[in-house]
């Protein structure tokens, strides 16, 4: 009789070429091997010990986060995702009838959807139309008045990589007594952010991207400044110092922002993956971002593949191709992972991510444009900017 063959459920995926960052990244091994142990003491352990020992690290989470932001944990607290701190920042900022809230058109709907709900309440919702962020961004910072309540923008765009200034707007917003609000999914555990130099009131970001995190997992950020002037919003048993029955005191700190039950699996792999971002070091891991950009860059100029080229750029770049579906899932076919965003085929990568993956990508890219006759020839290379090849070494962490 034939032996019955055991399967390995737990079998390691077949090797991806991974470019789709922006989207949802690849788990980080940390946060992997932090829930593992997490699930297994659930499992074994039960409530309510194993609620014990980890109902601290909302606040571990929070301390890691301030050394990578150099804030205070006080500003830190747990959120599910983007949208959810941003939907907080909506509600909670005073904004009144006649304020005005000011956007670029390119936002992602995360940053774009919950201030467009505030015209229901009277608020004037300012729209920068223009495809070129970097156009963009300037007219943005020329709109700002004092008539201006808010300014939202996302630091790294979700189009095109554009990364813009945030301590010139951060100043900009200041002089004119504008809050500023960002969405740093693309950017935060990627670049460097000092929030004790640049000042922003409220900044929310998911950690499924650069951190490597779980999906619905990501924190939010408010300056300690910005607090005491926020409305009440999401009142709950975690988001008051105490109550009665005929009032409540809320929390001074971030943590206002809290809500019920807690997502622990979300807490523990966010706390995992942003102290493996400490441990290596935010400087050093944006000298490596920084340097396969250039190096990707000066590949595909070498391969005559257009792209969108900005000065400041996330880890994320965007191909001006005839047809961006149809090279992401042939790309797809090979094992080779990027996004379709609009009319642009968006590559977008990590420090981990290597020159010879690329170098992969850009030989299959080229297969693609011969076998299906699409060129380039008829793109616009107005909204292109092409600089002189830049050499550059590959930085090792």
């Amino acid at each position: 009789m034939e032996k019955t063959r055991k399967t390995n459920t737990m079998a390691k995926p077949k090797n991806k070429i991974f470019f789709n960052y922006a989207t949802v990244g690849l788990l980080n091994m940390s946060a992997y091997k932090a829930v593992l142990k997490f699930l297994a003491e659930y499992y074994y352990m039960g409530p309510p010990e194993v609620l014990e020992k980890y109902e601290n690290h909302i606040n571990k989470m929070a301390s890691e986060a301030s050394v990578l932001l150099n804030c205070s944990p006080d500003e830190i607290t747990y959120i599910k995702n983007t949208s959810e701190g941003i939907i907080i920042a909506s509600e909670a900022l005073p904004i009144n009838s006649g304020d005005q809230i000011i956007l670029m058109s390119g936002e992602y709907p995360a940053n774009f959807l919950p201030w467009l709900k505030k015209k229901k309440d009277g608020a004037e919702v300012k729209i920068i139309k223009t495809k070129n962020s970097e156009l963009a961004y300037k007219k943005l910072i020329k709109s700002i008045t004092q008539k201006t309540k808010v300014v939202s923008i996302s630091w790294g765009q979700c189009y095109d990589g554009f990364l813009p200034n945030l301590k010139k707007l951060s100043e900009i917003c200041q002089k004119n007594s504008a809050f500023l609000v960002v969405d740093g999914v693309h950017g935060v555990g990627a670049r460097v952010l000092d929030l004790q130099k640049t000042n922003i009131d409220i900044m929310s970001c998911g950690g499924q991207k650069n951190f490597g995190s779980l999906v619905g997992s990501g924190f939010l950020y408010i300056n300690k400044k910005t607090i005491s002037k926020l409305k009440d919003f999401k009142v709950s048993i975690q988001s008051v110092k105490s109550f009665d029955l005929n009032s409540y005191i809320l929390k001074d700190t971030a943590g206002r922002f809290q809500d019920g039950t807690q997502n622990f699996a979300g807490i523990v792999s966010m706390h995992a993956s942003i102290k493996s971002i400490n441990r290596i070091g935010i400087n050093k891991i944006e000298q490596k971002n920084i340097a396969l950009l250039k190096i990707y860059k000066k590949i595909l100029k070498e391969n005559k593949i257009l792209f969108l080229d900005y000065e400041s750029q996330a880890n994320i770049i965007s191909l001006k191709v005839s047809d961006p579906k149809s090279l992401t899932l042939f790309l797809r076919k090979q094992g080779i992972y990027i996004k379709a965003v609009k009319d642009v085929a968006r590559i977008s990568f990590s420090y981990k991510s290597t020159i010879t993956e690329f170098k992969n990508t850009v030989k299959f890219i080229k297969i693609w444009l011969k076998k299906s006759g699409k060129t380039n020839k008829n793109t616009s290379l107005s909204a292109i900017n092409h600089r002189p090849n830049l050499i550059v070494q590959q930085v090792n962490l």
